[in-house]
């Protein structure tokens, strides 16, 4: 049989799937640090493949903010890594077909989505899961809520964390994982208490929230139920920024529990009388049978701790 010549520019031919994972890992955290810590590489072994996967694609594709220890992902680098994850996931179904063909010796791996909102989730369910079940392995794609229901449905994922209710109108079947409450961080705020209870209060307060999902839209349901225009300061879905403008007094920060970071616990106040606190689900397509492996890890993510209490 012939075989064809990929049709790859030459410069291209250098990109690796190694440089891909990197480039994933970076966009995920915002950081050379800890993408190199989720990894297991050393920061100067991120560095040397983004820049080697920068040199064979000839554009920039990380973000350097002078003065600042995150980064971003270019415009370029964003659509990069769009086709990384088709990358990743042919290379999955190309690993379980040959898989097939050798008598099935090879662990298949259970692809789960899940949008940025619910990464908090990801590092227990997967430590979890090594520890009871090393022989599942799991792919994690991060999906905002919509992606995350078609992926499902054309069955590109296994299994999808989401906060999506109810999920039988989206065809789905599912199992809880948690209730993660709205909570708004203000350190030394005074008039934050009183604003957790009082929607106008609340709406005078220089604020920050999520950008798009549904906490995002709760929010803005919130404010627009009352026709009151809130002084938001920022509306970004990066977790990180919306706790930093509320470390730094800049904004109080409306967000989910799940997203606080561990030294702003104690300044979490609950908007429990504002907010209904969102239910995060483990998803898969209504009427699918799940295989073991997969059941495993619906089994394991109904136990990942829910939301923090104050420290």
């Amino acid at each position: 049989m012939a075989v064809a010549e990929l049709p790859v520019e030459r410069g291209w031919v250098g990109v690796e799937l190694r440089h891909l994972t990197a480039l994933a890992a970076i966009a995920r955290t915002n950081s050379f640090v800890r993408a190199a810590h989720s990894l297991g590489y050393t920061q100067s072994a991120i560095s040397a493949q983004i820049a080697a996967l920068e040199r064979a694609v000839g554009v920039q594709l990380i973000s350097r903010a002078r003065g600042s220890r995150f980064v971003r992902l270019t415009n370029e680098g964003e659509i990069l890594l769009a086709h990384a994850a088709v990358v990743a996931n042919e290379l999955e179904r190309a690993r379980a077909r040959i898989a097939d063909r050798a008598g099935g010796t090879a662990t298949a791996a259970v692809r789960l989505g899940s949008p940025r909102s619910l990464a908090p989730l990801l590092p227990p369910l997967l430590s979890l899961l090594r520890r009871e079940a090393p022989s599942v392995q799991v792919l994690v794609r991060e999906l905002d809520e919509e992606r995350g229901m078609t992926a499902l449905e054309h069955q590109e994922t296994h299994l999808c964390l989401t906060t999506l209710a109810p999920l039988a109108a989206a065809r789905l079947d599912g199992m809880r994982v948690a209730t993660d409450p709205f909570v708004l961080v203000a350190p030394e705020l005074p008039d934050a208490p009183s604003a957790t209870a009082d929607l106008d209060s609340l709406a005078w307060l220089p604020l920050a929230a999520p950008a798009s999902g549904s906490a995002a839209r709760s929010v803005d349901d919130l404010f627009d139920r009352a026709r009151l225009h809130p002084s938001f300061v920022l509306r970004t879905d990066d977790a990180r920024a919306l706790n930093q403008v509320a470390r730094e007094k800049v904004a109080a920060a409306i967000m989910p529990r799940l997203l606080v970071e561990d030294d702003l616990l104690a300044h979490a106040l609950p908007l429990d009388r504002l907010l209904e606190p969102r239910e995060v689900s483990i998803a898969w397509a209504a009427g699918h049978d799940l295989a073991a492996s997969t059941r495993l890890v619906v089994a394991a993510a109904t136990r990942v701790a829910g939301p923090r209490s104050p420290r």
